[in-house]
């Protein structure tokens, strides 16, 4: 890994500033949104929030002081521990169908960081071994190491069910993948297998929910159309079949509400927004998860265009200044750090955000460090003490 230029160093580390100030303001504005949510649920999420806020300023500062070598060398350890942990909680009571908790945590999120850290390993050890020439299996091998890296906890985490954590994942270790540099060959076979793979998990492996979700994101008036038929066939020549037929259709169009609702909600916020506390569909209570999945709905509809499209700004200068932390990382390891946490942030921000706003189906992703939640909020605080790690070293040799 090239090292990054004096100059080039000096304005990265007084970009350094700026980004702790977006960090501070998106926790302010996820403490406000959840205190006004809080408002229309007559609950305390906030109060909670604040507590996960403050254990996690204390783990990323712990994380940002402890030896990168040291955090090198134990990567696969906490990689075997988090895939420990993803097949410990497939034993645990579900909860809303699902199995995701375990000690009083959520697995899943920690394994985005813990394959972050695995792949850089990989990929810093491969680097440092240099070129071989491998032929057979060996050489096959090699190339499936990062992608078997990424489809262990992807497949552990599909089997709670979390279709959504699963997809961040994936999208995080492609993003590495893809920076560290990919034959074409490779790519294709990639290309190949996820499009094998993508039919026989639709028709062997989603469950009927997660089907609905994708279908009424794909195309609700269709669907709407062919329940009004199955009503009207229903009634003209009744069975158990056609009757069976129109629950199904009901059970679909029923994953529609609470996007609906969302897009309704933001789009009423207009361009200043209604102001805090004067949501009228959160206070109507049309949002039910508006505490943690679709909690940039409360935000849109109190504060409107401006709102959001400052909080956009916020996470598009979060990523850059992640991305911007490659330039001064000392080997392969800290630059992959860096692009692994960056896609953390931004592949999260980007599916909550867009199934929020009706452009992807939902599928469950929480909206960093503003959805509540503590084990999404200590993961992403790990993210940001390994950022500032990677700078403060940076600092100290550069």
């Amino acid at each position: 890994m090239n090292i990054a230029q004096p100059k080039q160093s000096k304005r990265l580390l007084n970009f350094d500033l700026i980004a702790f100030a977006v960090v501070i303001a998106i926790v302010s504005i996820g403490l406000l949104n959840l205190r006004n949510a809080d408002f229309y649920s007559a609950d305390s999420f906030h109060e909670r929030q604040t507590r996960w806020y403050l254990l996690g300023l204390v783990v990323a500062t712990l994380v940002a002081a402890t030896d990168l070598h040291l955090i090198s060398r134990l990567a696969y350890v906490a990689y075997a521990v988090s895939l420990i942990l993803l097949v410990a909680v497939l034993f645990t009571e579900p909860i809303n169908n699902s199995r995701r908790w375990i000690f009083g945590i959520q697995p899943s999120e920690f394994s985005k960081i813990t394959t972050v850290l695995a792949l850089a390993r990989y990929f810093h050890d491969k680097r440092m071994r240099g070129r071989q020439e491998l032929v057979g299996l060996r050489r096959w091998l090699q190339i499936a190491a990062p992608f078997l890296i990424m489809l262990g906890p992807v497949l552990l985490i599909f089997l709670e069910p979390d279709l959504g954590t699963a997809l961040i994942v994936v999208l995080i270790g492609l993003s590495m993948i893809f920076f560290q540099g990919v034959k074409i060959r490779s790519l294709i076979t990639a290309v190949g297998i996820v499009g094998l793979i993508f039919p026989l998990a639709w028709r062997f492996a989603l469950h009927d929910y997660q089907k609905a979700r994708v279908l009424v994101w794909w195309d609700p008036v269709e669907l709407a159309e062919r329940y009004q038929d199955a009503k009207d066939q229903a009634k003209a020549a009744p069975s158990t079949e056609t009757k069976k037929q129109v629950r199904r259709l009901k059970q679909i169009l029923d994953k529609a509400y609470q996007p609906k609702q969302a897009v309704i909600a933001i789009g009423s916020g207009e361009f200043y927004g209604k102001g805090g506390r004067q949501g009228h569909a959160t206070r109507q209570r049309h949002l039910p998860y508006l505490h943690t999945d679709f909690v940039i709905a409360t935000w849109g509809e109190e504060r409107g265009f401006i709102g959001c499209t400052v909080l956009l700004a916020l996470y598009y200068i979060l990523c850059y200044w992640a991305l911007r932390v490659t330039k001064v990382a000392k080997d392969q390891f800290q630059a992959l750090l860096a692009v692994g946490i960056c896609a953390t942030i931004f592949w999260q921000f980007f599916v909550n955000v867009g199934m929020v706003t009706g452009v992807l189906p939902v599928v469950g992703v929480a909206l960093p460090l503003l959805s509540y939640g503590g084990s999404s909020v200590l993961s992403i605080c790990v993210g940001l003490g390994l950022l500032v790690n990677v700078v403060r070293r940076g600092r100290a040799t550069g």
